[in-house]
């Protein structure tokens, strides 16, 4: 499987490789120290609009890609046998896989995750299971090898943050989800659940949940050596990657508001029952958050835990504006976790793989990639909005599941 996901990194090449090659590389030329502040005239194709954590992935990539590239440049000139074409190979291919690199390594960590978590609650085989279900689930190696996106990255940190604290591992944990926070954002509504489920099993440690921000600031110290650091950061999230790069209500992802307007192009700002759809997106995300939370408190175990996070990430990604098909992602990573606790889930099984074909066509939306033609002339917009009542019925469904579960941690 590892193979396998390195034959696909370097058959595709998705136009947001280019911009994190080019961060990567303006890292390492320029240095971290005001990397932000540099004009744009410095970037190929964007400035910078991703956390620390992810520059300093992409600089790992390209400190990968050369230095693989100096040894086999040495090895070309002094070993007469040495096969000459692997050199123009790693030229044409080498940045390409060592940029995917991490996603492909992280698949296999939450695999690892699973496979603990198994141990913890002695399902072994349910976790082998469900994380060789997760490997090959063709809708995740797209994502993580066929695109080379960091979701994989950011979800393997958090997951692994979620079984530490489980485990019992108070200070690691919230160290594992600063980490993935400073590499992207994507899993910051789950922080109050998580908070909620620390406060309740570990009252007298609380204080060591700020391992979570010092670790955040500590990753990006070489970006902003200054005392004014935190202000830095809360800056840096606030004016430059949370507001997101598209002003739309959707950016292509077969949501709600897929459903009442069109997949893109749509202002963030137009009109939904007299109100600005924003407003309304974010209103109904706050209802539901408001309601699991109640559900945690009702019944804080680990399962609950995850299954509540699963359903607040549905949540976002159906309601919350500016939403991009991706956005689905830790959904996948949570709902394996949760099987891995149940016993019978045929339903869930189910719903897992429905939301999974959903996901994979909405990614090949506007990619293309492969090209073809039949499976494109499939994105009609009537078709389009039927994905989007799937994931909504989907999404009902699970809301109302109860879980049956034996679980004492």
């Amino acid at each position: 499987m590892f193979a396998f996901r390195l034959f696909l990194a370097v058959n595709a090449k998705h136009g947001d490789m280019y911009n994190n090659l080019d961060w990567g590389y303006g890292a390492a030329k320029f240095g971290l120290n005001g990397f932000y502040e540099l004009p744009k005239e410095s970037w190929a194709h964007s400035r910078p609009n991703q956390p620390p954590g992810s520059i300093y992935l992409h600089l790992a990539s390209v400190k990968l890609s050369t230095t693989t590239q100096s040894v086999i440049d040495w090895f070309n000139i002094t070993v007469p046998v040495f096969p000459s074409k692997l050199v123009w190979w790693w030229q044409w291919n080498g940045d390409l896989l060592a940029i995917k690199i991490p996603s492909i390594v992280a698949d296999f960590a939450i695999f690892a995750a699973i496979l603990k978590l198994g141990q913890i609650t002695k399902r072994r085989k349910a976790a082998l299971l469900v994380g060789i279900i997760y490997l090959l689930n063709p809708a995740l190696w797209y994502n993580s090898s066929w695109w080379g996106q960091t979701d994989a990255v950011v979800a393997a940190l958090a997951i692994w943050s979620f079984v530490t604290l489980v485990e019992g591992r108070t200070l690691l944990s919230p160290v594992l989800l600063g980490l993935s926070l400073v590499t992207k954002a994507s899993w910051a509504y789950v922080v109050p659940f998580y908070t909620i489920y620390y406060l309740i099993k570990f009252p007298r440690k609380l204080i060591f949940l700020l391992a979570g921000p010092a670790a955040m600031l500590a990753v990006s110290i070489p970006f902003h050596p200054h005392l004014n650091l935190p202000i830095w950061l809360v800056n840096l999230y606030t004016q430059r990657i949370l507001g997101g790069e598209s002003a739309f209500i959707t950016v292509i992802a077969f949501n709600f508001w897929n459903l009442i307007y069109a997949p893109d192009f749509v202002p963030h700002t137009i009109s939904f029952l007299g109100f600005p759809a924003n407003i309304v997106g974010w209103a109904i995300v706050v209802v539901f958050l408001v309601v699991l939370t109640f559900r945690l408190f009702k019944n804080p175990k680990s399962v609950n835990l995850f299954w509540l996070m699963a359903l607040l990430s549905f949540t976002v990604f159906l309601f919350a504006p500016k939403m991009t098909h991706r956005y689905l992602y830790p959904a996948f990573p949570l709902i394996s976790i949760v099987l891995v606790y149940l016993k019978k889930a045929k339903v869930i099984w189910t719903a897992y793989a429905v939301m999974s074909v959903c996901y994979l066509v909405n990614l090949y939306y506007k990619w293309w990639a492969p090209g073809n033609l039949w499976l494109e002339s499939f994105y009609t917009d009537a078709n389009t909005k039927i994905i989007s009542i799937v994931y909504l019925a989907v999404f009902a469904l699970l809301f109302v599941l109860p879980l049956r579960y034996n679980e004492k941690v």
